[in-house]
């Protein structure tokens, strides 16, 4: 069984070998055999003018006629003439060695012109033969002209032709194998960059040539992708540090309550028992908004859909709001009907509206409308805005724009992160812009049929 070599610079190599060295082999046998077709119609013209102008002296004079025309006769031709019966009344050379056959036919006959060329061929001599007359007598005259020497000549043009194709074929080798190895020198530098490059130093990058070829596309394209993982490392571990750093609160919460009635030696007290129980719901609350985040990134939130009345979700917040907030809430809930996971949604109501009640002073204000081809959802506040350079930015897990605030009031940091997750579930998008009473207002926009159902 045959290997060929695995590493790309030998295969183009011999590729290019291949290559060079199939078409001359194929250009030699065309030239060849054109050279040998040139050849035996001049040779065929030859022969037929010999046999004409023998024919015209018999004719004349009958067979000693032959005498009269052997000087035109070519090195290699033998004349024949022949009488009634075929019997051989002339010749040329003497005592010449006679091959073919002699036919009745008055038309002049070609027999035995090679038109093509093969190596070691044998040779065969071309054959014309015509009749005449001369004293009420039929005579036959065969002409035989040697192929030899043509045959000869092609195929020593041959022998030099295809003694020149193995330096050619070499040369075509050695270039190639030199531009191989200098286009593949970059990719050995990314090679070797990427080998050293671990967990550990993703900030580095590959080397990119000073062209814009292939390779240098690919150190690019590796370079962003080095980005990306870098980036998501470092996302990844301020991920891992925030939530520790969030879960430490509670649980130290829980952990300082648990103490204190432990050295008291009496059952937990009312006091303690809300605290506890208010940590144990933010703790709660915190895994599931992580557990959310984190199905997101890996596979995708999973959306059990049905037909929803966006209003609906939006008049219970406004109404929960209003009762339990002491704020100014305004409500302009227009029909706003679509397709999407009912329990998803109303985490994106609840979350927007708690986030508007931490940070409004009096006055919230939570509208739907039903827009061309989908539904939108408004929630502002008349507290201190989000400043434009940080809009997009809120969005992101564990911000807090106001680190002055107190855990309490700030929330955990996940809710705005948790509905931009929803609401890209459903085939939407969510942005931040300034209200009308200068505090921040976020707009939701939901097509009529989320994304898993187009």
């Amino acid at each position: 069984m045959i290997r060929f070599p695995r590493g790309i610079r030998s295969r183009l190599t011999i590729l290019a070998a291949v290559v060079t060295a199939l078409p001359l082999l194929l250009g030699v046998l065309v030239v060849a055999n054109l050279l040998q077709r040139s050849l035996t119609a001049n040779l065929q013209r030859t022969t037929e003018h010999t046999a004409t102008a023998v024919a015209t002296a018999v004719a004349a004079s009958g067979p000693t006629g032959l005498a009269h025309v052997t000087s035109s006769v070519s090195p290699g031709t033998t004349v024949h003439v022949f009488a009634a019966g075929g019997r051989v009344a002339a010749e040329y050379p003497r005592e010449s060695r006679w091959t073919g056959r002699v036919t009745q036919d008055d038309a002049t006959l070609v027999r035995g012109n090679k038109g093509y060329w093969l190596p070691g061929d044998l040779d065969r001599p071309l054959s014309v033969q015509v009749r005449t007359t001369y004293a009420g007598q039929q005579f036959a005259i065969l002409v035989q002209a040697s192929q030899e020497a043509q045959h000869e000549a092609v195929s020593e043009a041959a022998k030099v032709v295809l003694a020149c194709i193995p330096f050619l074929v070499g040369g075509a080798a050695a270039l190639a194998w030199v531009l191989t190895g200098r286009t593949l020198r970059p990719v050995e530098a990314i090679r070797r960059q990427a080998e050293r490059i671990t967990s550990r130093n993703l900030d580095e990058r590959l080397p990119v040539g000073p062209g814009r070829d292939e390779v240098a596309t690919l150190a690019i394209t590796m370079n962003e992708m080095l980005h990306r993982l870098y980036t998501a490392q470092e996302s990844q571990q301020r991920f891992v540090a925030d939530a520790s750093h969030e879960l430490r609160s509670p649980v130290a919460t829980l952990q300082a309550a648990l103490e204190i009635a432990a050295t008291d030696g009496h059952p937990i007290s009312a006091e303690n028992a809300g605290l506890m129980r208010s940590e144990t719901n933010r703790l709660q609350e915190m895994i599931d908004g992580l557990l959310l985040l984190t199905r997101s990134d890996n596979r995708g939130l999973v959306l059990r859909e049905r037909d929803v009345d966006l209003d609906d979700i939006a008049f219970h917040h406004t109404t929960r709001l209003a009762s339990t907030s002491g704020l100014t809430v305004e409500a302009r809930l227009a029909p706003a009907r679509l397709v999407g996971d009912p329990e998803r949604l109303d985490q994106v109501v609840r979350n927007l509206t708690d986030n508007a009640a931490r940070h409004a002073r009096s006055w919230v204000q939570v509208s739907t409308a039903d827009a061309e081809d989908h539904v939108l959802l408004t929630v502002g506040d008349d507290g201190g805005g989000i400043a434009e350079q940080d809009r997009a930015r809120v969005f992101e897990r564990f911000v807090r724009l106001d680190e002055s605030r107190t855990r309490e009031v700030g929330g955990s940091g996940l809710g705005l992160a948790i509905v931009r997750e929803i609401v890209r579930a459903h085939g939407g998008t969510v942005q931040v812009d300034r209200s009308a009473r200068g505090g921040a207002q976020f707009t939701v926009s939901l097509p009529y049929t989320s994304a898993t159902r187009r």
